[in-house]
């Protein structure tokens, strides 16, 4: 649960800002300019691209790597270190109720707050719907004509005109709302408002989304009154607006003829077109999208043209899982960061031509197994039977002091019959993820055995990502795109370590 409430948020965070840059290039350089249908769709696409562009990951390749051999690392110093197996505990369970039961308390909350929105979003379709039955109809070409009483009239809405039974629709001025609100179904205006209706609904965290519909209805004024005084006096159409500003708020949805931004659409319509059509102002738009596709889509990868290394299969044991969460620190579990990690790897590593075997995919013990002893055995075993090269396994290190440590570290077992390749295996790691965060120059030697480092007939590493009792360590592992670098660095490690070996083609 905690998983998915952190991705959302990210997410949700991501449209946020993707929105204020797009809005605050509109605010800046678009606003209140006489191009009114561009800014339309640009407040149009502005809405698309928030909630798409941080869904979308486009490839940008890597530097390229040297070609050939890897030199093999100078080799990091080997020293004891202490380190324990897990064992599952009542507070660790109590723990991860409590931090399910939050989770749950938050989605709830954003739920409630959507459904709410769609009510009343509902309620005002439904109250639309119900108008037509009330009065007579009659046809004008594509358009609906209702001849009410109801306040905030004349309104259109789809192919629906409901006028107002006190303006005569046959004097100049009333010709001259007729046509405006003609433009308005002419243009399916009323599309915009329900995209957006639904966007907010939704996005209701948003506050760009709501900036951005305000001026959607704006823009459509602005479009309609230019249409509906091309062959009058716009003076006695500005004199029009301003005799009746004062009016009944009509439902949001709707095109209502007088409506607020008084003032603005006077402007507009009193402001001669410009003879510099301003197209810099536009087009500065080009390097804007480039950036945010920079900075939201592009995703670094490592170079596919070079490594041509027969496959590599390596074991990524995501340590800890179901009953065992490992280390807790305010609520946060060891297990769904080591998981996190693991996942992240395994989606990266055909980008490494590197064949990575996870133990557990899901939160569980690996193999579904119900006790921390039982799931060892079966990682040692999966990975014997899967033929594996390496064996990599994912933990936090956790000091349970006043003063933790920071930084990445690796154990590695004597008792392992590869230890030689395991010293070279976590020399290779840690200077790789020297490159993204603070990390040991040094080996660590558990001064207990360690199941898996003593049971796994391949060369394996035990990687200590960061402390979880140390604020700043947290912050960092738990980022998503750290992750990724976090991740990146794992397989590029793995990576220089295949390259430096003899048999490496």
């Amino acid at each position: 649960m905690n998983v998915i409430v952190v991705i959302a948020a990210f997410y949700l965070a991501k449209v946020v800002l993707v929105s204020a840059l797009l809005f605050g290039y509109y605010r800046l350089f678009l606003r209140d300019r006489l191009f009114h249908q561009y800014n339309r769709y640009y407040l149009l696409g502005a809405t698309v691209a928030s909630v798409i562009l941080p869904l979308i990951h486009l490839p940008v390749p890597d530097v390229l790597p040297v070609i050939g051999h890897a030199p093999a690392p100078g080799l990091y110093s080997i020293v004891s270190g202490e380190w324990k197996e897990a064992e599952a505990t009542t507070t660790a369970a109590v723990a991860s109720h409590q931090e399910w039961s939050a989770g749950l308390l938050l989605i709830s909350i954003y739920a409630i707050a959507v459904l709410l929105l769609l009510g009343a979003f509902i309620r005002q379709l439904l109250h639309i719907r119900r108008l037509p039955g009330k009065y007579p109809r009659e046809r004008l070409g594509r358009i609906d004509l209702f001849m009410t009483r109801e306040p905030g009239t004349p309104f259109s809405f789809l192919n629906r005109l409901f006028w107002n039974e006190e303006i005569d629709i046959d004097s100049a001025r009333g010709r001259q709302i007729l046509q405006h609100e003609w433009y308005h179904i002419r243009q399916r205006h009323t599309l915009d408002l329900l995209w957006l209706k639904a966007l907010l609904t939704i996005f209701w965290v948003n506050p760009f989304f709501y900036l951005i519909y305000r001026e959607i209805r704006t823009i459509h004024e602005f479009l309609a009154d230019r249409y509906a005084v091309a062959d009058g006096d716009r003076y006695e159409y500005a004199e029009l607006l301003v005799w009746h500003s004062v009016y009944d708020r009509p439902l949001s949805i709707l095109h209502p003829f007088f409506q607020s931004s008084i003032k603005r659409r006077i402007t507009m319509l009193t402001q001669f077109h410009s003879t510099r059509p301003g197209y810099w102002r536009r087009m500065m738009i080009l390097p804007l999208t480039f950036l945010l596709l920079c900075a939201f889509a592009g995703k670094r990868h490592a170079a596919r043209s070079l490594p041509r290394m027969p496959l590599f299969t390596v074991v990524i044991d995501a340590g800890h899982g179901g009953s065992d969460n490992g280390a807790v620190a305010g609520g946060v579990k060891e297990k769904d960061i080591n998981l996190a990690l693991a996942l992240k790897v395994k989606q990266l590593s055909p980008e490494y031509h590197i064949n990575v075997v996870l133990t557990r995919r899901t939160d569980e013990l690996a193999g579904g197994k119900n006790d921390i002893r039982a799931s060892l055995e079966y990682r040692a075993e999966m990975a014997r039977d899967s033929k594996a090269d390496l064996f990599v396994s994912l933990h936090v290190n956790n000091d349970g002091g006043v003063n933790p440590g920071s930084g990445f570290g690796a154990y590695i077992s004597p008792e392992n019959t590869h230890f030689a390749e395991c010293q070279k295996l976590g020399t290779a790691l840690l200077d790789a993820l020297k490159t993204s965060y603070t990390a040991d120059s040094t080996l660590h030697q558990p001064t207990q055995g360690v199941y898996l480092l003593r049971h796994t007939t391949m060369p394996a590493v035990l990687l200590e990502c960061g402390f979880i009792d140390n604020p700043k360590d947290l912050a960092f592992i738990r980022d998503s795109q750290n992750q990724e670098k976090v991740a990146r660095d794992i397989l590029q490690g793995i990576r220089r370590y295949r390259q430096a070996q003899p048999d490496a083609k």
